[in-house]
């Protein structure tokens, strides 16, 4: 579970994404309430209940309909030592990956002037740092947009402290990931390619990121509460306005520091208010346009809320930076964003004329921020929840579509690749029309065929699944409800269970090796058997098994304090280190494990059991070794 925890705090690290996978119930059809005042109260109902339920210290929302602010409200305290209120139109929450919206918005600005072609390989727009190549094609704007550019995940942006001195241009240039997957072909967000975006930008305008949104977005609409400025600058300003960040602590709340981003700031450092997120969300709504001033033309707006690709158009992808996710016959546009000690979701329904901001400041429940937009949407459709009858026969008729499934999301090249193996999903059928969809973080899902979608399947809550196919049908993936995230079908070798089977096999194989080795030595056997060559290969192979598991141990606990606002100065921890060289240890034994197979089937007396023994014990450090390579605990760098 403390592996689970790490995870979990670096995915929702400026990627929280709520939308249409976490909550919600059937609406009647054709059934539509109006705006009403008890829309305020059922929100108060929700959030003071949640509140109390989670231990929130403090939760800013704000809900437009109709082109107007319908309310914006502050539910408890900003800062509990100074008992300062949450106040909607001066409390400052970071809304982390919120802040893409800015420069994928930023983006369509330079398109509509004829600046940027969102086609054209970002490489002739950047001057401080170029793409590598990978695949023969260049990554484009279009597909960083996309989320479709290909790179693996990266922990280092999280690595950077706020008052590191390297610009933007430096940091991509340092820690540019790997292309994994050819441009356009998976969806998998990255956090890098947005900050790579924001690059493109500057370099475009001939201005820092930061001042060109300023002038030309936030400083236009009026939005003056919100601010790219790290936290430890606003917490020393005269007038302290940003939400002190919290976490559980001994049954109460202790506090949380802020995660630090340096000149990474564009992928998630953003700060701002329910009161100026209304207004962004009525310019969006509006189509590029809000109390008379249009930045944006609304054939413009409208090609950035078109997906630029589209294969699955009953499924959730993302459109030029936008979750894009159908919820019970509507359209939801929006994103959200998660830092060390904040949550934060932003949810548009056109069709509803609706938006919903909300903010809170701890990041140890998603509950609050996944819900309340989707409970609003329900209530204005009218909805009744309605629970999803299962069926349990002919669980044969979806055969093709079980199997593990592992989120591409993920690091490929480096140490930290190994946090890979708690991102796996099982698919289990059910019966002709639905599946069990299990994963160690989000437990289990129940998921039935999408009428009329022969490969798109929905749960009780709304939330869809696609099933992706290869040019000969076969089944080789699923897009995840959130939009932003491909399950990759894996086989044995690739199933981080078969490194956890080949450790526990290699681990018992040890301690019997060392106990046998005990048992003989005191029955009085002296220490004739290990000075040969086998057995004392046997007996150090054992010692070095048994290191790198008490070594993985310490790690694993180590894990359940880890903090993501320390990663700037904690990572990498030197317990990675440890296991890293330990790893190297077991494939140094177990080469000598081959080496000594030959003395002990040709010379060295023992019985039958124990050179059998000896020879699983050989084979299963190589296959230990060969699955650490796979997850690059060897032969890749410690980050």
């Amino acid at each position: 579970m403390r592996c689970h925890r790490l995870l979990m705090s670096i995915l929702l690290a400026l990627t929280l994404t709520s939308l249409s996978a976490w909550a919600g119930a059937e609406p009647a059809p054709g059934s539509t309430r109006a705006a009403d005042p008890t829309l305020s109260t059922l929100v108060d109902g929700v959030l003071g209940s949640q509140q109390r339920e989670h231990k929130l210290a403090g939760i800013t929302v704000a809900v437009v309909r109709d082109d107007a602010l319908h309310f914006a409200k502050g539910y408890g305290l900003a800062d509990l030592a100074s008992a300062r209120a949450v106040d909607p139109a001066s409390t400052l929450f970071r809304i982390g990956s919120v802040s893409k919206t800015f420069t994928w918005t930023a983006a369509m600005l330079l398109v509509e002037r004829g600046e940027l072609d969102l086609d054209t390989d970002v490489n002739r727009y950047l001057r401080d740092v170029q793409v590598a190549g990978a695949f023969d094609e260049p990554v484009t704007m279009r597909h960083l947009m996309s989320h479709r550019a290909g790179f693996e995940d990266s922990m280092q942006l999280f690595t950077v402290a706020d008052d590191d001195t390297r610009s933007l241009a430096e940091l991509l240039e340092t820690h540019q990931p790997r292309r994994v997957h050819p441009p356009g072909a998976r969806t998998s967000y990255s956090n890098w390619g947005a900050a790579l975006a924001a690059q493109v930008l500057e370099d475009i305008a001939g201005t820092s990121y930061g001042e060109f949104i300023q002038q030309e977005l936030l400083t236009p609409l009026g939005m003056d509460n919100t601010t790219w400025q790290p936290p430890h600058q606003l917490v020393e300003a005269a007038d302290v306005r940003l939400a002190t960040g919290y976490k559980p602590k001994k049954g109460g709340l202790g506090l949380q520091g802020y995660l630090q981003l340096g000149a990474y700031w564009p992928a998630g450092g953003m700060a701002s208010t329910a009161v100026d997120m209304a207004r962004w969300m009525r310019f969006h709504l509006n189509g590029g346009e809000i109390d008379g001033t249009r930045l944006m033309r609304p054939e413009t707006h409208a090609q950035m809320w078109r997906r630029a690709y589209d294969a699955r158009p009953d499924a959730a992808d993302v459109a030029h930076g936008w979750q894009d996710v159908p919820y019970r016959g509507l359209r939801t546009l929006g994103h959200g964003g998660g830092t060390a000690a904040f949550l934060t979701n932003m949810v548009l329904v056109p069709e509803l004329g609706l938006g919903v901001f909300i903010s809170q400041n701890s990041a140890h429940t998603f509950v609050p921020v996944a819900q309340l937009p989707l409970l609003i949407v329900d209530y204005l459709q009218a909805s009744d929840p309605v629970p999803m009858l299962v069926d349990d026969e002919d669980a044969d008729a979806l055969g093709e579509l079980a199997g593990t499934y592992m989120n591409n999301r993920r690091v490929f090249s480096t140490f930290a690749a190994v946090l890979g193996t708690v991102s796996v999903a099982q698919l289990v059928p059910t019966s002709p029309e639905g599946f069990e969809l299990s994963n160690p973080m989000e437990g289990s899902e129940h998921y039935r065929r999408l009428q009329g979608a022969a490969d798109v399947f929905e749960n009780a809550r709304g939330g869809r699944v696609a099933v992706l196919r290869n040019d000969s049908g076969d089944v080789e993936a699923l897009a995840d409800p959130m939009g932003i995230h491909t399950l990759e079908r894996i086989g044995i070798w690739k199933n981080p269970n078969t490194l956890a089977a080949l450790l526990g096999i290699a681990t018992l194989l040890a301690l019997t090796t060392l106990l046998g080795a005990w048992r003989r030595f005191g029955r009085g056997g002296g220490w004739g058997f290990s000075s040969s060559v086998p057995g004392g290969i046997s007996i150090a192979a054992g010692a070095v098994q048994l290191l790198f598991i008490a070594i993985l141990g310490v790690l694993i606990m180590g894990l359940a304090d880890f903090d993501l606002s320390r990663m700037a100065d904690d990572y990498p921890d030197t317990r990675m280190f440890l296991l890293h060289y330990a790893g190297w240890m077991v494939t140094g034994v177990s080469l000598a494990m081959l080496a000594g197979l030959w003395p002990t089937w040709s010379g060295s007396g023992w019985s039958l059991w124990r050179r059998l023994h000896f020879s699983l014990f050989a084979l299963a450090l190589v296959l230990v070794s060969a699955q650490l390579w796979q997850w690059r605990i060897i032969g890749a760098p410690v980050i």
